[in-house]
């Protein structure tokens, strides 16, 4: 084997025949791969890893013992779907973890040909595209890859070798044997290499067989050529010298993709010998039988691997037994991964022993287990082993595939799959069908529909007996939802307070939407919505550490709490510390939260960015959330987000584009006219606010007061006490542009007495960009009440600290884009950055790239990253300022 040192390739695909791979692929790190510091993520791949999700849970396992952080957000990530923009998002966020652990790393996908679904193969062609400079690839596979890695090639970043490459040199052959053999010298060294041809895996078995039988002669091994004959070996010269009871331990265990002591004597018949078999099995692999270890060498209970091909050989010999002796085996199986909760070697079992129904029952009984702990992925991959037929059959499972569908986001399907339950489960038990209200409460929710879930109120309130912890833990979190949407804030606090959470498996459930860091979150969200925003704050921060402290299970509340923490630190005027507490979660906030986060971290982000002098970013943003909302139906949040597209092109002075969102916001209103009392019914208010922007772009004054007023009663109507502080000051600054300045003052006071007992600043700010001055007039007028003029004066200082925080940032990026280097980029990011000149929004990159949106935004991530730059306005003025072209 000749490989060149020169400079190390980023990609290794070995395809040979089975048995060749893993023994040269040991000699290739030495020579190709493995450097000084290098950690080695080994995935040995089956045909269960077929399944996307079963293919991602063995990355993750391979990549955790180098550093749990690289998988933090895949993990969050995974399982949100399982379309290609989904798994695109997972990808991303695997590269990026093992970007950030700055460790170089060898991932060595083992056995490669078993994947060949599309969602598996996808996952693989992006892991190979995405790789950072730190990750290197080797794909060890029996049959050509359905891959595109022409790219690769061309840009000579691919080793690609064959049986012939993988051959040992004499050498080579010499020293693998010496290792093996002891007293082996040049003589039978030579020999066996001549026999062998150099075939890696031939020398294995003939150094087993030397060492089985001292005193054979190499001579009487006949010559190893093919996986045929190598079958044939494994046969005649170590499975008939197994003995009958060696044997057949060996055909059992191979049943099972991998198996410990305890389960080889489970499935042998034998459950009490467990400590007889971990000694039979350490003593064969001793003599050099094809087993590996997967980890805990002094652990009775460690994992082994059977070599794919002898695992093939066993696999043969145990079809020939008898029918009843193979459904045995499978049951001993099924059971014994049932009894260690590993359930889906459990159900695949079961499912080959015939045993549908039983397989299904396994998949219920772990159903709400796996919901507590926030795996619903794992729970999608169990339900997949199952028939459809089955799935279709059991309306228990049925149930659970819809909530698997608001999981993932599938809203639409969610809702049919809703529609037929409820006249399928007219006549079950009670608790099951609050079952389902709960769920349509739920798709309620994520719909940001409170008329669909005013609609199931009644049947909400009153959990009937026989309501396990997690329904009567979801009725509380729906309602306190839907009573803060009503305006009745102490309400919706109250069922979370007064009551005592409800306990699952005598424990109180924190994590998925429905547990009680969730509720707290909502508790905070009733404060915020009517303006206490301290109070709220208190409770989001408390709600943020706790949930980081536990992990995966808890990341709904996690992302909930910033989402809703960074609300309120823009609000007292912090928002680049808002901006930094979204950004680093962003991708998994969109994928998990529900509209109302969505929102708020839709516009803390926007203005943040716009306040730091970077509207292109905020653009960006705002269309990412567009597409969010079109792809979801959420017409709220299109409405936000067309308000914010409003404001940003007024300020650009860009009136054809300030009419377009107007009309799309007129139809969007037109749309939900009537509506009342619903989460819809804020189209409405965002529609007049930017009504009330457009009259004053166009100079009427007076119509813009109107429509002020009328809005400033509804909203006192609704509770909405943040936004009277914010329509007073607008107001004010309208009535002093009218030459009332009396008027003006009046409602300037009224304004700051709002805001201090709210404790507000950003929402006074940015009423108008004429505010400051007149809270400054107003604030130093003589007589005025102290605490509102010391108010007045932290609303100044406030401003001034935020114009110096800008300041400094323009200008430190000014500084970088004198020295700022475009070489660093390759061929696709500097097209993606020659569009990004003329302004194009990623979408509108992504069709012209014909790509992905999110391959856009990733290639984007790699241009801030090589050239500094803090986002897309930052690009654009060092295009500038570098002359680039």
């Amino acid at each position: 084997m000749s490989l060149s040192t020169s400079a190390p390739h980023r990609l290794v695909v070995v395809q040979a025949p089975a048995g060749c791979g893993k023994t040269s692929l040991l000699q290739l790190w030495r020579r190709e791969l493995v450097s000084v510091g290098s950690e080695v993520a080994w995935v040995a791949l089956g045909s269960d890893d077929n399944d996307i999700l079963r293919l991602v849970d063995d990355l993750f396992a391979a990549l955790e013992p180098i550093d749990a952080a690289i998988t933090r957000e895949a993990r969050l990530l995974a399982g949100r779907g399982s379309d290609p923009e989904a798994v695109e998002r997972m990808v991303i966020g695997l590269v990026q973890g093992i970007a950030a652990s700055g460790r170089e790393i060898v991932l060595v996908l083992d056995d490669a040909h078993h994947l060949h679904s599309a969602g598996a193969v996808h996952a693989i062609q992006l892991l190979i595209e995405y790789a950072p400079v730190n990750l290197r690839c080797a794909l060890a596979t029996r049959t050509a890859l359905p891959l595109f890695l022409a790219r690769a090639r061309a840009a000579d970043q691919m080793l690609q070798l064959g049986p012939d490459d993988l051959r040992f040199s004499r050498d080579e052959s010499a020293e693998f044997l010496r290792e093996r053999l002891s007293g082996a010298d040049d003589r039978i060294a030579d020999r066996l290499h001549a026999l062998t041809d150099g075939w890696p895996a031939g020398l294995q078995l003939l150094s087993v067989a030397l060492r089985r039988r001292p005193g054979a002669l190499p001579e009487q091994v006949e010559r190893v050529c093919d996986p045929k004959t190598f079958s044939a070996y494994l046969e005649q010269e170590v499975l008939l010298r197994l003995a009958p009871d060696e044997l057949r331990l060996m055909v059992c265990c191979a049943v099972p993709s991998r198996f410990n002591a305890p389960l080889g004597a489970a499935l042998l018949g034998e459950p009490q010998g467990a400590a007889r078999c971990a000694a039979l099995l350490g003593r064969l692999a001793g003599e050099g039988l094809f087993m590996t270890r997967t980890a805990g060498a002094d652990d009775p209970a460690a994992w082994w691997r059977i070599h794919p091909l002898l695992r093939d050989v066993l696999r043969a010999r145990f079809e020939t037994w008898p029918a009843p002796e193979r459904r045995r085996v499978h049951v001993a199986a099924w059971h014994w991964f049932a009894a260690e909760a590993l359930h889906h070697d459990a159900v695949r079992h079961a499912m080959q022993a015939g045993e549908a129904d039983a397989a299904v029952e396994l998949v219920e009984g772990c159903a709400s287990d796996l919901f507590v702990r926030g795996e619903l992925r794992q729970l999608v991959s169990l339900m997949r082993l199952l028939p459809p037929a089955l799935l279709s059959a059991r309306a228990g499972l049925r149930l659970w595939m819809a909530w698997v569908e608001v999981y993932e986001r599938r809203l639409a399907e969610c809702a049919r799959t809703v529609a037929q339950l409820r006249i399928d489960l007219a006549d079950a038990p009670p608790a099951m069908r609050y079952r389902l209200t709960l769920l349509r409460g739920l798709l309620a929710v994520q719909s940001d529909d409170t008329l669909g879930a005013m609609a199931i109120l009644p049947e909400l309130q009153h959990a009937p007996d026989g309501a396990d912890g997690i329904a009567r833990a979801g009725r509380r979190n729906i309602l306190s939802w839907l009573y803060v949407y009503r305006g009745e804030y102490e309400r919706a606090r109250r069922i979370q307070l007064d009551e005592e959470p409800p306990l699952v498996e005598g424990q109180v459930l924190h994590g998925t939407p429905f547990g009680a860091l969730v509720g707290r979150c909502l508790v905070g969200l009733a404060h915020a919505v009517e303006g206490q925003m301290i109070q709220a704050e208190r409770i989001y921060r408390d709600v943020l550490f706790e949930a980081d402290q536990r992990g995966s299970s808890c990341v709904d509340a996690a992302c909930m709490a910033a989402g809703l923490l960074a609300e309120v630190l823009y609000e007292l005027n912090d928002p680049a510390a808002a901006a930094r507490l979204v950004e680093e979660r962003l991708d998994v906030l969109e994928r998990v939260s529900i509209p109302d986060t969505v929102v708020r971290v839709m516009l803390v982000l926007t203005r943040a960015r716009r306040m730091a002098g970077r509207p292109l970013d905020a653009l960006a943003h705002l269309e990412q959330v567009e597409d969010y909302a079109q792809r979801l139906g959420l017409d709220r949040v299109m409405a936000y987000c067309l308000l914010e597209q409003f404001k940003l092109h007024a300020e650009r002075g860009e009136s054809e584009a300030v009419r377009h969102c107007m009309a799309q916001l007129d139809a969007l209103d037109a749309r939900h006219a009537g509506v009342e009392s619903e989460t819809l019914s804020e189209i409405m208010v965002v529609a007049e606010r930017a009504r009330i922007r457009l009259a004053i772009w166009d100079g009427d004054l007076q119509g813009a007061l109107r429509r002020i007023d009328a809005l400033w009663v509804l909203c006192e109507r609704r509770g909405r006490i943040r936004r009277l502080a914010y329509l007073h000051l607008q107001a004010a600054v309208l009535e002093r542009r009218l030459g009332r300045d009396d008027v003006a003052r009046e409602r300037t006071r009224e304004a700051l007495r709002i805001g201090h007992r709210l404790g507000l600043v950003r929402s006074l700010l940015d009423a108008d960009p004429d505010a400051l001055a007149l809270i400054e007039a107003v604030g130093n007028e003589p007589g005025m009440d102290p605490l509102l003029a010391f108010y007045a004066q932290r609303i100044q200082a406030s401003a001034r600290q935020s114009h110096a925080n800008a300041g400094g940032g323009q200008g430190a990026g000014g500084d970088t884009a004198r020295t700022a280097s475009f070489e660093l980029l390759s061929p696709r990011e500097t097209e993606i950055v020659q569009l990004l000149q003329q302004s194009m929004p990623n979408k509108k990159i992504a069709r012209a790239l014909g790509v992905s949106l999110d391959t856009v935004k990733w290639h984007l991530k790699n241009v801030y990253g090589k050239l500094g730059a803090t986002g897309r306005d930052d690009v654009v003025q060092r295009l500038r300022a570098a002359g680039t072209k």
